[in-house]
């Protein structure tokens, strides 16, 4: 019976230390990328994106996903230096600053998130005319730490998943608000 065990033990020990030596030298990078086309304008889309506080009509990780998160905003109330920090059961720790932000062709962020290590990532939503719409691209990268490999395709699943549904949002409200200004044009009396 000794032997038994003895040899379980090994076999245990062995799988372990197969397992991180394969982990240590798996890819740690991921890049996830997802696009839509909108039908607005990026004067329409702009604002949504460019201000963090606008982010909770539309990105997939806001309260809905995470009902306990704790939201903090600093920094200018949009463009480069605003600043969203979240903590939340579900959500974990984590905070996104504006890095560049330009209305012709998108807004810029760096991420940190913290796991049981700081993992720093850049991500950017850019736009592009396309026929009578605007595409609309929302790209995440980073790397995460030693033994971070193993996680690479959950990350490109669940991210992309949540770019997928975010962007879907975000052409609602940015076609509402084209439909709004629309509206209000043909609302506004004629000036002769």
């Amino acid at each position: 019976m000794k032997r038994v065990l003895k040899r379980v033990g090994l076999g245990l020990v062995g799988l372990v230390v197969v397992l991180t030596v394969v982990g240590l030298f798996l890819p740690r990078q991921w890049k996830v990328e997802r696009s839509i086309v909108i039908n607005a304008s990026p004067e329409h889309i702009h604002p949504l994106v460019n201000d963090l506080k606008a982010w909770q009509s539309w990105a997939a990780w806001t309260k809905d996903m995470d009902p306990e998160v704790k939201n903090e905003y600093g920094g200018p109330a949009s463009g480069v230096g605003a600043w969203w920090a979240w903590q939340g059961p579900k959500m974990g720790l984590g905070k996104m600053t504006i890095t560049k932000s330009d209305v012709a062709s998108g807004v810029w962020v760096d991420e940190m998130i913290e796991t049981r290590e700081e993992v720093n990532a850049h991500g950017s939503l850019t736009w592009t005319q396309e026929g009578g719409g605007t595409k609309v691209t929302w790209v995440d990268s980073g790397t995460l730490p030693p033994m971070g490999g193993y996680f690479v395709g959950m990350i490109n699943t669940m991210l992309g998943n949540n770019f997928e549904q975010g962007l879907k949002h975000l052409k609602t409200e940015a076609e509402k608000r084209r439909a709004a200004e629309q509206e209000a044009m043909q609302a506004a009396p004629a000036v002769p």
